[in-house]
């Protein structure tokens, strides 16, 4: 039997690093968004040869073990007393290490996959056996907009009507790990919000109101990133003076976002971006999907 799944992936909307905890992480206070584009592709085939296999579309992509997703297969095979005959492919279109939880969304599409076919571990437990493999592993299991608290472990879906505006998306085409992200945080940014923007930044996205969304996006981590990459501060002066409401980098980067105010102006912020940086250079990701999500518990 094979099986498939989309594995998406998200946006930080918000990013405020509250405390530094005694384990050397932090705790944060975040929204994500997922975005059904870019997405990679995840398929299982259930019957293969003894043992668990991952390859990817991706050349130089880790692959079996060495892959977060394969490890979250032989830790599924563990918790759930199977002996593996799984041969996994990922069909790679979330950049890598960019700040969009490409790894993290492989390796809980994976999860998805193995207990929707098995049904052997319970729903609790997934989840704890997916924080075992990265703190927002969790969140990839069932994507939704949400707030997360912890080290982005807590997970709380925003309830009602949210509509999602025009977004564009641009890689730059160089890795950042969330490790140097964290470390070189300015520390005197640790602490709770004084402007309490993750509420307000709720409310806009209930009402609609896209340029409150633009004005209330916040990420603690890009002060560092702007100061370390001039690029990310150039793509941004850029977007923000072709179009944009706003424009910000997501999670621990280098992956930016704008959100434009009509389809229009989107389009021709895309263009901008092509003729200007070179297709070395960055990846523009124009086709996002917006519009209106309802969640429910």
């Amino acid at each position: 039997m094979i099986a498939e799944a989309k594995a998406v992936s998200k946006l930080n909307l918000y990013l405020k690093v509250t405390a530094r905890r005694p384990d050397r992480y932090h705790d944060l206070e975040t929204l994500f968004l997922p975005l059904g584009y870019p997405a990679d592709r995840i398929t299982i085939d259930f019957d293969a040869a003894p043992g668990i296999r991952l390859s990817s579309s991706l050349a130089g992509l880790p692959e079996n073990l060495e892959n977060l997703a394969g490890r979250a297969a032989l830790a599924y095979a563990d918790a759930a007393g199977i002996s593996p005959t799984w041969s996994i492919h990922i069909e790679k279109q979330i950049p890598v290490a960019a700040g969009m939880g490409g790894g993290s969304a492989d390796a809980g599409t994976v999860l998805s996959l193995l207990s929707a076919h098995y049904g052997r571990v319970a729903h609790d437990d997934l989840a704890a056996l997916a924080l075992t493999l990265g703190a927002d592993v969790p969140y990839f299991l069932s994507p939704r907009a949400a707030t997360a608290t912890g080290v982005g472990d807590r997970i709380a879906p925003i309830e009602g009507i949210l509509t999602v505006p025009l977004l564009l998306v641009v890689n730059p085409h160089f890795p950042v790990s969330a490790k140097w992200a964290y470390t070189n945080l300015d520390r005197s940014r640790i602490g709770e919000d004084s402007e309490q923007r993750l509420p307000r930044l709720i409310a806009a996205l209930r009402a609609g109101d896209a340029e409150s969304v633009a004005r209330l996006l916040h990420n603690d981590l890009a002060f560092a990133l702007y100061e370390k990459f001039p690029m990310l501060r150039q793509l941004r002066e850029f977007m923000n003076a072709n179009g944009a409401l706003n424009s910000q980098i997501t999670g621990s980067g280098p992956t930016m976002f704008a959100i434009c105010r009509t389809q229009e102006e989107r389009t021709r912020l895309a263009a901008r971006l092509r003729e200007t940086f070179s297709s070395e250079t960055i990846t523009v990701f124009e086709e996002i999907p917006t519009g209106i999500l309802e969640i429910s518990r």
